[in-house]
């Protein structure tokens, strides 16, 4: 059955980053023009229409789909609820397999990337849709770790390819990426109240027991 992966997150939490990722394998029909692109605009994602009005779902040849919405996302200027679930049921209907992966970002440096773009914290709006999706018994549902990328790369991508049996390759999954994305809200903690505990648990027995 040919297969429609859907990959969505809250704003800010790596929507552009995965589904570059996962468009790259040439036998998947993707956002082809994040390959070229840093950013480009929600409402030009190729299934951009479909979050809006399900009704108009199609599909060109092919035998893998990549599509992606953030939760909320923005369509010709308006900020919009995406039709995740009316759109896989569409896709069934059409002899489709949908499956739904929800990108998870550390949810303290997501908020504080959505305040400073957007001017407002919209994680409640996407848990809140996320659920919707993760009750409907028909809907094959995973989650993506934005921070498990970062950390392991190649090795990720593969396993998550073969998780949601969907074609993977890792060659250009690096392209403009500079460094890890969380990296530039993190400083360090010059001391925490635990330190000197954890320390002293790493001693050897005898000299917790002072000899």
């Amino acid at each position: 059955m040919k297969r429609l992966l859907i990959t969505t997150g809250p704003q800010g939490s790596g929507n552009h980053l995965l589904a570059r990722v996962f468009s790259l394998h040439s036998a998947v029909v993707g956002w082809e023009s994040l390959k070229t692109n840093y950013w480009v605009p929600s409402d030009q994602e190729p299934f951009a229409k479909y979050w809006v009005y399900p009704d108009q779902l199609e599909f060109p040849d092919g035998e893998f789909f990549l599509a992606n919405v953030s939760v909320p996302f923005f369509y010709d200027g308006v900020r919009q609820t995406p039709k995740i679930v009316e759109v896989c049921h569409q896709a069934m209907h059409m002899g489709y397999e949908p499956v739904v992966a929800i990108i998870c970002r550390d949810q303290n440096i997501n908020a504080v990337q959505q305040q400073r773009v957007g001017g407002e914290v919209t994680l409640p709006t996407a848990k809140e849709y996320y659920r919707l999706l993760l009750d409907d018994p028909y809907i094959e549902t995973h989650f993506l770790s934005h921070e498990s990328f970062f950390m392991w790369k190649e090795d990720y991508i593969k396993y998550i390819g073969h998780q949601l049996k969907f074609p993977v390759t890792t060659e250009g999954i690096d392209q403009f990426i500079t460094g890890d994305a969380n990296g530039k809200y993190v400083s360090p903690v010059e001391d925490h109240w635990l330190d000197e505990t954890i320390r002293e648990g790493r001693q050897t027995f005898r000299q917790r027991r002072g000899e």
